[in-house]
């Protein structure tokens, strides 16, 4: 088991649904997907068609996972998790070890938020997770965000489910990219150029 675990998630609802992205307690999340570098877990309620483990997405289920990582030194990695997918588990899904967590910085390490304070010397820079894979690692990802809750509620679990651990993938390998290389690509939003930013993570 690596030191680090990525985790993402999805929702069956879209925000402008229940008055916006500060309405964390209003999300239903649909799926949960954590990567060690090694092996993915999915965390959902409906029947799935998937290579990798499922497990119930109930929050004692997921919390017990999240702790024991966390008390064995780990740390819970994603993009934008400071803001979205940690406050909706604690908040949609009474995952109070998702408040715990956020409580603890040491244990959580944002790459949306790095990446913001990395870029701040570039001018304004895309710090969106599909333009920094796509530039950094020559790759793309499965589906919107957007697109997400649509695909949910036409019953595509497995395809909602196989892009949220995509994106817990991606988000890792893009981490472990900077660390070792130190810098990840992006778009800057007013040239439209490609550019390097220095990364220290």
């Amino acid at each position: 088991m690596s030191d680090l675990l990525a985790l993402d998630i999805e929702t069956a609802n879209f925000s402008h649904e229940i008055g916006g992205w500060h309405n964390t307690h209003m999300f239903e999340p649909s799926v949960v997907a954590t990567w060690d570098g090694k092996d993915g877990t999915i965390y959902c309620n409906k029947s799935l068609d998937v290579d990798d483990t499922v497990k119930a997405l109930h929050p004692r289920t997921l919390g017990e996972d999240l702790a024991e990582h966390i008390e064995k030194g780990g740390q819970i990695i994603g993009h934008n998790i400071k803001s979205f997918d940690l406050p909706v588990l604690r908040d949609a899904l009474d995952c109070w070890t998702a408040g715990d967590i956020m409580n603890k910085t040491d244990a959580v390490i944002d790459t949306k938020h790095l990446v913001r304070k990395a870029a701040l010397a570039y001018g304004s820079v895309d710090t969106s997770l599909s333009m920094l894979v796509k530039h950094t690692l020559d790759n793309n990802k499965l589906m919107s965000g957007e697109d997400a809750p649509t695909a949910w509620r036409a019953g595509d679990y497995d395809g909602v489910a196989k892009y949220c651990l995509s994106d817990a993938k991606l988000t890792y390998d893009l981490y472990q990219f900077g660390k070792s290389e130190g810098y990840i690509s992006s778009r800057n939003v007013e040239t439209g150029d490609i550019i390097e930013i220095e990364v220290k993570w």
